[in-house]
């Protein structure tokens, strides 16, 4: 008999909660409760999160602080290190790419790069710019460790750009998307998920893989958060290609308060499973 396959590793959601703090939860998510708590140390609202292959954990808040939790994660888990953004008041989005660097944006025209390991003494060991970039919020890392940025100076629109290895060279900038903000994103197989935020506006714009200075989305995913009063802002995948949307929004009415949940294969005709009562401006899926 050949032997039987190991088991899964538990995936756990993490998303940001009130008063400076990290709910996690064990997925499928079935109801509200979280895992754990964890407390940002510098108790701001916490902006982004981010989970690496080993379970660590790293947050980002408004006030341009950047902490660090080693895994597993737990209730009882506090901070490793704390260190700032660069010189950046805001962390958009963070990410780990596989050695365990850290990516973070600024809101403004750099990305801010953190080799590790990460201590509190840690600060940006290189400072990713471009002529085109004057808003960086989301960004992503692909298969190649091309690194896409979402731009997103106004309300006026956003774009892409891509940054190719050791990231020193000119970006390429995809098509201009009109009235779209852009803000978190992710990649499941080949095709990037980026969220747009405007409340009443507010979808998923899909493009397909590779980035090019052609690229424009292959289709939007609206359901569940187009025409209400939250905003979709938050985007990640768990191990089986489920997609995850977490929103903002006027806390209290009808249409927030809920994670949608997209099953594959994904459309234009998507529709979201709501799990009541967990929200995200932010989130990250890991260990």
């Amino acid at each position: 008999m050949p032997p039987a396959p190991p088991p899964v590793a538990p995936q756990h959601l993490y998303a940001d909660g009130p008063s400076g703090q990290v709910f996690q939860f064990a997925l499928p998510l079935t109801g509200a409760s979280p895992t754990a708590i964890l407390s940002n140390p510098t108790t701001n609202a916490v902006s982004s999160v981010a989970v690496d292959s080993a379970g660590n954990l790293a947050i980002g808040d408004f006030a341009g602080n950047i902490s660090v939790f080693k895994g597993p994660v737990t209730s009882s888990t506090s901070a490793s290190a704390t260190f700032k953004n660069g010189t950046a008041t805001a962390v958009g989005q963070l990410v780990f790419n596989s050695a365990g660097d850290l990516f973070a944006t600024t809101d403004s025209n750099k990305i801010n790069v953190f080799t590790h390991p990460l201590t509190s003494a840690s600060t940006p060991s290189q400072v990713i710019t471009d002529v085109n970039l004057t808003g960086a919020v989301g960004i992503v890392l692909d298969s190649s460790n091309n690194l896409i940025v979402g731009n997103s100076p106004s309300l006026a629109g956003s774009t892409l750009l891509v940054f190719a290895p050791p990231y020193t060279g000119p970006a390429v900038a995809a098509a201009f998307v009109p009235a779209e903000p852009y803000r978190q994103m992710a990649i499941s197989g080949t095709q990037l998920f980026v969220a747009s935020s405007i409340p009443e506006m507010s979808f998923v714009d899909v493009y397909n893989l590779p980035i090019t200075a052609g690229s424009a989305p292959a289709f939007s995913i609206k359901n569940g958060v187009f025409g209400g009063s939250v905003s979709a802002s938050a985007i990640a995948f768990d191990s089986k290609g489920n997609l995850y949307v977490g929103i903002s929004g006027n806390l209290g009415t009808t249409d927030s308060g809920g994670v949608r949940t997209y099953a594959p294969p994904f459309s234009a005709a998507s529709n979201p499973s709501v799990t009541a009562g967990v929200s995200a401006s932010t989130m990250a899926i890991g260990k």
